[in-house]
């Protein structure tokens, strides 16, 4: 198992890359959702991108559409 050290304004947390589901970018920090919750991380998500692994990162652009 191979985990990897992010920073947060707590403190650290160790994330196993093979649980995460998705990396987002939120209005301060960056938002690492794994199997098991959210983390945020201070680190940017094209950072937390490279620490995990990912050699080719995908960017959504599609605007979401607000729910009436």
């Amino acid at each position: 198992m191979r985990l990897v050290k992010f920073r947060t304004d707590t403190g650290d947390v160790y994330i196993n890359p093979e649980h995460v589901v998705s990396v987002r970018k939120a209005l301060k920090n960056t938002t690492v959702n794994t199997v098991s919750g959210p983390q945020l991380v201070i680190e940017s998500p094209e950072e937390v991108a490279r620490l995990l692994g990912s050699s080719d990162v995908q960017i959504d652009v599609t605007p979401r559409i607000a729910a009436a």
